[in-house]
């Protein structure tokens, strides 16, 4: 077993840095963009999900293991495995996220995410301190019976949070059709957190927006309507 970082860890410099430049560059272009209430309140909300993270992390990690102790299949630590496990924690995450938005018990967890009445880096910060309560880890736990060590999981769960900081903005428009095919971007991200009847649950992708397409909850943000 290789010796695994925390990719977050990292990327919270990151984070903070790309939130002060979207303030400039709001407050430049869109003042109405930023709310300092607002984004305080995001700050708030996501540093109580880090702490209510570790305080259950060591019994998800734990069941993660028992799982792995019975797994179905030895996939091991090649580099292809890393690349399989991503795929498929984003596939589970397509279906966790879906179901968070369709079914009363796991909304009740996820509905501050999209609490927000603005739409910016800070808003991506926003997050449950319920997770837990509410079990949503059951949709990705399974990948450990499967084969993938909980540490990888871990790590590529991660790396797919860190992707899906940057799409929370208002200040990317649409980037290149072969990449808006495949991947989610700030466009498809931004039609799923709109309140217009169109675009209602819509777009439940974490980095494919092909599991959208796939399973038809995929919907393109139109130019003649506001979001």
């Amino acid at each position: 077993m290789p010796e695994l970082f925390s990719p977050v860890d990292y990327a919270v410099p990151a984070f903070v840095i790309l939130v002060i430049v979207e303030m400039l560059w709001a407050r430049r272009t869109a003042p109405e963009k930023y709310e300092p209430k607002d984004t305080l309140t995001s700050l708030a909300l996501g540093t109580g999900s880090q702490v209510a993270g570790l305080l259950s992390g060591a019994f998800v990690f734990g069941l993660a293991l028992w799982l792995y102790e019975h797994r179905l299949f030895d996939i091991g630590w090649a580099w292809w495995a890393f690349i399989l496990c991503f795929i498929a924690d984003d596939f589970a995450y397509y279906w966790a996220h879906r179901t968070g938005h369709r079914v009363r018990w796991f909304w009740a967890s996820h509905v501050n995410h999209h609490s927000s009445q603005h739409y910016n880096l800070s808003t991506a910060l926003r997050q449950s301190w319920t997770g837990f309560i509410a079990l949503s880890f059951i949709f990705r736990i399974p990948l450990a019976f499967v084969g993938f060590h909980p540490a990888m999981i871990l790590f590529v769960g991660a790396i797919n949070l860190i992707y899906q900081f940057w799409i929370h903005t208002e200040a990317i428009g649409k980037l290149p059709r072969w990449f808006e095919a495949v991947m989610n971007t700030p466009s498809h991200h931004r039609v799923h957190h709109a309140t217009n009847p169109r675009y209602l649950d819509k777009n439940y992708a974490g980095t494919f927006i092909v599991w959208d397409r796939v399973f038809g909850t995929f919907t393109e943000e139109v130019a003649d309507e506001n979001i």
